[in-house]
């Protein structure tokens, strides 16, 4: 069914007034509505006759792409979009974008926090002091130095330059793996690009910065933790199945390496008997390393701001699925 003006539709748990989509959409002649949703039937029902759709966390899966019958753009807040069917969008000429870099300096902080908490061991330490014993855990030897010391980067986007500059200016070295990016960034960062087993064999730090696709699915699995130093940390702020959790487990347990600071999981929300969470070198935090008030309001306007880009006849700045473009007259 047609519409006489574009409808952009916002879904999430929760309805959202949209102050910021709206201001980026001012003077284009459009409806733009915000619906909560539960299920994927309410998703279909709220989404079936939109032009654009802004999806917070909502699975957008080949099922409820079959049901558009106007949808030009599918916008997914943030920088991940594995909730989203890309091949079915692709399939239905449907673009699907991003917002990102939107929030690298959020992530790469929080990333860089797990890393230094973990290296100084603040859980154990807190715990230890919180529970009186001061004196049996007191030592100036057990903590790492940092300084000189080797971070590994699995990914090199916005969120993985961040973190390898903010660890550049702590004074370590700073190995990569990304085989989709160009060797000129390594002299720019002053970074060494390497192999994915030389990285996990040399490094004392690992952190992931990969989106979660089929390559990246289980990246770290039982093999590559067997590579890792025993006296390694993990850092995960990428997505939860990038890492085999059981895999991760089962190496925590056996000492195989020192710790792991996490951020997301292969199960969220995360099950309160998950065995990640009693473990004293184990930081866990609930899937915000993006999360910011600056941050989010940077998301919204650039989500209304691609919206805007594509109802008139623009293309967006960010096309996950370029492939579709030669199937749709927008200008560059």
């Amino acid at each position: 069914m047609s519409r006489t003006i574009p409808l952009v539709v916002h879904i999430d748990a929760k309805e959202s007034p949209l102050e910021l989509e709206r201001n980026a959409l001012a003077g284009i002649d459009c409806e733009i509505v915000s619906v909560a949703v539960a299920s994927e039937g309410e998703i279909i029902e709220a989404v079936k006759n939109a032009t654009v759709i802004l999806n917070d966390h909502s699975p957008v899966n080949r099922a409820m792409v079959d049901q558009l019958e106007n949808c030009k753009l599918i916008i997914r807040y943030g920088h991940g979009y594995d909730t989203v069917d890309v091949d079915a969008c692709t399939e239905a000429g449907i673009i699907v974008t991003n917002i990102a870099g939107s929030t690298s300096e959020e992530v790469s902080n929080h990333a860089l926090t797990l890393l230094l908490a973990s290296a100084r061991e603040l859980k154990r330490l807190d715990l230890a002091t919180t529970s009186g014993r001061w004196g049996e855990v007191y030592s100036r030897s057990i903590l790492n130095h940092i300084y000189g010391e080797t971070v590994g980067i699995v990914g090199f986007g916005w969120i993985g330059r961040a973190m390898a500059r903010k660890c550049k200016a702590l004074g370590m070295t700073v190995l990569v793996n990304d085989p989709y990016v160009g060797d000129h960034l390594a002299v720019e960062y002053q970074v060494d690009f390497v192999p994915k087993d030389e990285l996990l064999e040399r490094s004392d730090y690992v952190s992931l910065h990969v989106p979660h696709l089929d390559s990246t699915h289980h990246f770290i699995d039982s093999a590559a933790l067997d590579l890792m130093k025993h006296t390694a940390y993990l850092v995960n702020t990428s997505r939860g199945p990038v890492v085999d959790e059981q895999a991760l487990i089962a190496a925590l347990k056996a000492g195989k390496i020192a710790g792991a600071g996490i951020d997301v999981y292969e199960q969220e929300p995360l099950s309160v008997d998950n065995p990640l969470l009693s473990m004293e070198n184990v930081i866990c935090t609930p899937h915000v390393a993006g999360s910011s008030e600056i941050g989010w309001e940077i998301i919204r306007r650039r989500a209304g701001e691609e919206a805007a880009r594509v109802l008139l006849g623009r293309r967006p700045d960010v096309v996950v699925n370029p492939e579709v473009l030669g199937r749709m007259s927008l200008q560059s």
